[in-house]
C-alpha cells in the first residue's frame, strides 16, 4: 500500500499513502481524505505536503522539427503520431507546512481539496467516459524541491447542465466514442486552465457535411460556456474545422430547447455561416 519515497539526502525515505474518503465528485466539489505518513529510518523535515488533480493531456508537436539528425529523431519519439501525452497537475491544495517525521513516526493529516469547475469529467450517465484519467496526486517538498508520492484515481461526473447538453448532442444523432484532454485555449469563453477536454462524437446522419463534434466544457459556479467544434467537408478545399460558442446559464438551464438550439446551431456549422 506504501510508496517508497527517499529522502533528499540518500538515506532513510517516508513511506506516504493517500486514502480518499471521497470516490466521486462533480467538478466544484470537494475531495475529503486523509494523508498517512510514516518515517523512514532518520528524522526528516518536509517543508510541505500537497495534493493536487492530475489528468492525461495531449500536447501537439511542435510544427518545425530541428535540423540536427539526432534531436530530430529525438524529437520524433516524444511526439509519435505528432502528439505527446503526460500528466498534468493542476488545483493543488496545501495539506500542512513543516511536518518533521521522526524515524518510524506515522502521521495522519486530514484534508479537504476544492475541485476546479474546468475538471475534465470521466463519467457520464451510469458509466465512464471512454479514454479519460483523473487523479488525486500527493506531493511532498524536501529541500524546495517536489517529488510525487502517491496517486489516487478518482471518479469525476458530469455537471447537470453537462448532462443536459451531451444528451441534447445524442438526441440529434451523434454517437460518443471518445473523450481527450488536449493543451490549448479558446477565445470568447471563461477558461481558465491551458488545456481542455473534448468529448468527441462520430457524425450525425442528419448532418451531412459534419463528420464528427467535439464538445468542450468550461464550467463556472453560475454558468458555463459550450464550445462546438465539428469537422466539415468542404468540396473544393477539403475538410475545415469550424467553430461555435454558447453560454449556458443554469438558472435557466430547464427554460432553453436544447436539442432546438443546439439543431440551429449545428446547421450554421455544416453550412459554413460560423
Amino acid at each position: 500500500m506504501f510508496k517508497k519515497l527517499l529522502a533528499a539526502v540518500g538515506v532513510g525515505g517516508a513511506e506516504v499513502d493517500t486514502v480518499l474518503d471521497t470516490p466521486g465528485v462533480q467538478p466544484g466539489g470537494v475531495v475529503r481524505g486523509t494523508v498517512r505518513l510514516r518515517g523512514g529510518e532518520v528524522q526528516q523535515p518536509l517543508d510541505g505536503v500537497f495534493v493536487e488533480f492530475v489528468t492525461r493531456v495531449e500536447e501537439e508537436a511542435p510544427d518545425r522539427l530541428p535540423r540536427d539528425h539526432d534531436e530530430r529523431r529525438m524529437r520524433q519519439r516524444q511526439y509519435p503520431g505528432g502528439k505527446r501525452e503526460e500528466l498534468r497537475g493542476f488545483g493543488r491544495t496545501d495539506v500542512q507546512r513543516g511536518v518533521v517525521l521522526q524515524p518510524g513516526q506515522v502521521v495522519e493529516i486530514p484534508f479537504q481539496a476544492p475541485v476546479p469547475f474546468e475538471t475534465p469529467i470521466t463519467h457520464y450517465k451510469h458509466g465512464p467516459l471512454p479514454g479519460m484519467f483523473v487523479a488525486v496526486r500527493t506531493q511532498l517538498e524536501i529541500k524546495g524541491s517536489f517529488d510525487s508520492t502517491d496517486t489516487d484515481p478518482i471518479g469525476i461526473g458530469a455537471l447537470p447542465a453537462q448532462h443536459v447538453l451531451l444528451e441534447a448532442v445524442e438526441s440529434l444523432g451523434f454517437r460518443l466514442h471518445h473523450a481527450d484532454v488536449e493543451m490549448g485555449r479558446f477565445r470568447r469563453t471563461r477558461q481558465q486552465l491551458p488545456f481542455h477536454q473534448e468529448i468527441e462524437f462520430a457524425g450525425s446522419p442528419r448532418y451531412g457535411q459534419l463528420k464528427e463534434l467535439e464538445v468542450s466544457f468550461f464550467a463556472g459556479p453560475d454558468g458555463m460556456d459550450v464550445v462546438l467544434e465539428a469537422n466539415r467537408r468542404v468540396l473544393v478545399i477539403g475538410d475545415r474545422d469550424v467553430k461555435d460558442v454558447l453560454h449556458v446559464d443554469y438558472a435557466t438551464l430547464d427554460q432553453v430547447d436544447w436539442p432546438a438550439e443546439l439543431h440551429q446551431r449545428l446547421e450554421r456549422l455544416g453550412a459554413g455561416w460560423v
